[in-house]
C-alpha cells in the first residue's frame, strides 16, 4: 500500500516529490525554448547571409559560364542605307 511507514523509507527510496517534478518540468520547457531559439536564430542569421551572399555568387556564376561557352556568331546583315 502507498504510502509506506516512514521507517521503511531509504534515502536513496523516496519518491520525488511535487517541487521537484515542477522543477524538472521548468529545466525541460526552458530547454525546449533554448532549441527552439537558437534554431530560430541560426536560420535567421542563415538568410541573411544567403541574401548578401546571392549577388556575388549569381555574378560567378554568369562569368563561369560565359568564360567556358562561345558566343554564336552574329548573322550576316545588309549594308545598311543610313551608313553612308
Amino acid at each position: 500500500m502507498w504510502p509506506p511507514p516512514p521507517w521503511a523509507l531509504g534515502v536513496e527510496t523516496l519518491p520525488p516529490g511535487r517541487p521537484v517534478d515542477r522543477r524538472v518540468l521548468l529545466r525541460e520547457l526552458l530547454f525546449g525554448l533554448a532549441a527552439l531559439s537558437l534554431v530560430i536564430a541560426v536560420g535567421f542569421l542563415g538568410w541573411h547571409l544567403a541574401r548578401l551572399a546571392a549577388p556575388t555568387v549569381v555574378r560567378w556564376q554568369i562569368e563561369r559560364t560565359d568564360s567556358t561557352n562561345q558566343a554564336p556568331p552574329l548573322p550576316h546583315l545588309p549594308p545598311s542605307p543610313f551608313a553612308q
